[in-house]
């Protein structure tokens, strides 16, 4: 009988990856290079590929998968690049400079530590809309929801009709002082934009997106959906009618920050932010559950960035206020924090300070590394990993695309000359100092939740994880590692197991205890909003799930720490029950005695998620051998520790569950080479996991 296939697609700054699961259990993945300028052609490569691998054509590939589920960085990297729509900007009257004033941290929202040393000398990011296309009209609610200022519709109209047609905006952006409160006056805009215009601008409007107060948070939400908006929904619509043209038929689906998948229609191109980081979270969350494991660090290194994610006992941290490129939005995701240390990071000779510097630029997808041999001349990570002779030029993925060890040496010859050192050391260097960057944001992300890294299980992926991760672990104190045969595809491999989730969030300011009817009222508000886009998802009410979350802080604190609720509805008792929970959670993040009690406790806001599950093939272990160790395919010198070292090469796919492997070992498949350096050992598991255990 044939496999039907669910197929996660994740489109990353360097290689599109994809990931097939069958309903057998079967998983076949491949890699593309990303085609920035379309990157549907990447997407349809990639596809293309893994029907190569089954020996059948694309067609039958997508006729035979029933759901197509889709992450990536567009999003994302249209803010990062300021590539996106020209916006308008309609605001209550005398609030029309709120993106340009922001708030007091917005100087220093999103820059890294040295930068905040530094921060006379930092300039506030250029907002998403110009000045000149902004329109303040004449409207108030009160912070209770009452309409004080009716919105005068003669000058609401003539603001748009500005916008659109004069301006020539392509999007509408759309934030009113306390529409949290009451979104009557946003509604009455919207229901003139729709009759005037409908589908020939994209608008959005904020009421819609984060019932949440905080003006600037909020504006910068809505903004940031219309930027990217028209070029997100360009995008998909182009890359859906690619496959259907090819033989899709059946579901397509949008991978969302949330960790969650949503139907193009009910997900705002907002909500796409971090999708792709997201799939290697919920892969590992799935993981996590079939191993066992309590506590797991995620290091997701790709060709652009080395993202990090915290899992422990059952669930991820989200940001509730994530801040992209220096723009604080209110759009929960997985928490997940990122810096540029991939394989196309480039590194460089400083002559003045006599250092090596390694990142964040990245060489991306084109021209890319100089071993690429498309035109890039500046040294890289995966430029020093094939001078160490890490990498095997001739097996790049798989040998489709071979790489030129002579480029790699010129660059770094480039970068050796300007510090007096020859090219191996400038290699060993690199591979030093990226490793140590990322053991440092690693103990920063663990340290700052309340825990220690010698307490988590870390889950290597990424297509460059393996090579490093026993590097900068042994730096943090880690004694064990996962390596999974889908990690060089581990975030598509997430998609594709992902269920369909949707937010919903809101202010709601009280000091507690407060009557627990209230709270059981926003709750009932909440869930009522969400069924009924469940409902749109074909989802009925006995097949969702829902979870729900508090913000609480003591009071005058402006942050909070959200927890989730053990129970649906309140009472006295539950009451009580949650100001402990937070103090003890409070404790535990921050330390004895950070809070103070005394001062009472305040709820700032209610979120509720609604989770609709998707069929899922179930992962088969296999029965472990009794053969101790693989054999391996071949040895080849590398340069480790100041010196050329003999190193045992074996084949991903030849190695059984239970075989152990021993110093100084290489593994490697098609997509990722793993590195077993000195100190350390592994083993292979049921499931095709190499598990490395590394010595104190």
């Amino acid at each position: 009988m044939r496999d039907t296939w669910t197929v996660g697609i994740d489109i990353g700054g360097t290689f599109t990856d994809v990931a097939l699961i069958g309903n057998s259990g079967t998983v076949h993945m491949s890699k593309a290079p990303t085609t920035p300028a379309d990157p549907a052609n990447g997407v349809m490569d990639a596809l293309a590929r893994a029907a190569d691998s089954l020996g059948e054509p694309l067609s039958n590939l997508l006729a035979d998968s029933q759901r197509i589920t889709h992450g990536s960085t567009i999003a994302t990297n249209a803010i990062l690049t300021r590539d996106g729509a020209r916006v308008g900007l309609i605001t209550t009257r005398g609030f029309e400079d709120t993106p340009y004033i922001m708030r007091a941290i917005g100087r220093v929202d999103g820059v890294s530590e040295d930068e905040v040393r530094h921060v006379m000398y930092l300039n506030k990011p250029l907002p998403l809309v110009e000045r000149s296309l902004i329109r303040g009209v004449p409207e108030r609610i009160d912070v209770e929801g009452n309409a004080v200022i009716p919105l005068q519709l003669d000058a609401m109209n003539t603001a748009v009709d500005e916008l659109v047609q004069i301006e020539k905006v392509e999007a509408l952006a759309v934030c009113l002082l306390n529409a949290w409160a009451n979104p009557e006056h946003e509604q009455q805009i919207r229901s003139y934009v729709e009759a005037n215009y409908g589908a020939r601008i994209f608008s959005s409007y904020s009421h819609q997106l984060a019932r949440v107060a905080g003006e600037y948070a909020r504006m910068n939400t809505v903004l940031a959906d219309c930027f990217i908006g028209p070029k997100v929904r360009q995008y998909l619509r182009h890359l859906e009618q690619q496959l259907r043209q090819a033989g899709f038929s059946g579901i397509f689906l949008l991978m969302q920050g949330n960790g969650g998948l949503a139907s193009p229609e009910q997900c705002p191109p907002v909500a796409t932010l971090q999708s792709g980081p997201a799939g290697g979270m919920l892969a590992a969350s799935q993981m996590a559950q079939l191993l066992g494991h309590q506590q797991v660090l995620t290091a997701d290194m790709g060709g652009t960035s080395f993202d990090v994610g915290l899992y422990s006992k059952g669930y991820w941290r989200y940001a509730a206020e994530p801040v992209f490129d220096r723009f604080r939005i209110l759009q929960p995701i997985i928490e997940i924090e990122s810096i540029g240390a991939g394989g196309g990071t480039i590194a460089h000779g400083d002559r003045q300070l006599g250092r090596l510097i390694v990142g964040p630029s990245s060489a991306g997808a084109d021209p890319g590394p100089a071993c690429y041999g498309l035109g890039g001349t500046m040294p890289t990570v995966t430029d020093a990993n094939v001078a160490l002779g890490i990498l095997d030029p001739s097996y790049f993925l798989g040998g489709a695309h071979p790489l030129h060890p002579e480029k790699a040496t010129s660059a770094l010859r480039e970068a050796a000359k300007d510090l007096n050192l020859g090219d191996l050391e400038v290699a060993a260097g690199i591979h030093q100092i990226i490793n140590g960057k990322m053991a440092d944001l690693i103990r920063r992300q663990v340290i700052r939740s309340g825990y220690l890294p010698q307490d988590f299980v870390l889950y290597a992926f990424g297509g460059a994880a393996a090579i490093h991760a026993v590097g900068f672990a042994r730096d943090l104190g880690i004694q064990t590692i996962v390596v999974f045969p889908t990690s060089p595809v581990f975030s598509a491999f997430g998609i594709a197991m992902a269920d369909v989730v949707h937010t919903k969030m809101m202010t709601c300011q009280y000091s507690l205890p407060t009557d627990p009817e209230v709270i059981n009222a926003a709750l009932d508000e909440l869930e009522t909003d969400l069924m009924a886009v469940m409902h749109q998802e074909n989802f009925s009410n006995s097949q969702v799930t829902l979870r729900r979350y508090l913000t609480l802080r003591f009071r005058r604190q402006m942050t909070g720490v959200e927890l989730e609720l053990p129970w649906a509805r309140f009472g006295k008792s539950e009451m009580d029950e949650i100001q402990k929970i937070f103090a003890d959670r409070y404790q535990t993040l921050y330390g004895m005695g950070a809070g103070n009690a005394n001062a009472g406790t305040e709820l700032g806001a209610i979120r509720v998620d609604a989770i609709g599950p998707v069929p899922k093939a179930s992962l088969k272990p296999q029965s472990m051998t009794s053969q101790q160790s693989p054999v391996p395919k071949g040895e080849r010198k590398i340069y480790l520790q100041g010196s050329w070292q003999g190193a045992q090469v074996y084949n991903w796919g030849e190695i059984l569950p239970g075989q152990q492997l021993s110093a100084i070992s290489i593994v490697e498949s098609p997509f990722t080479t793993v590195l077993i350096p000195p100190g350390a050992k592994g083993q292979f598991d049921a499931y095709g996991n190499l598990i490395l255990h590394i010595s104190n």
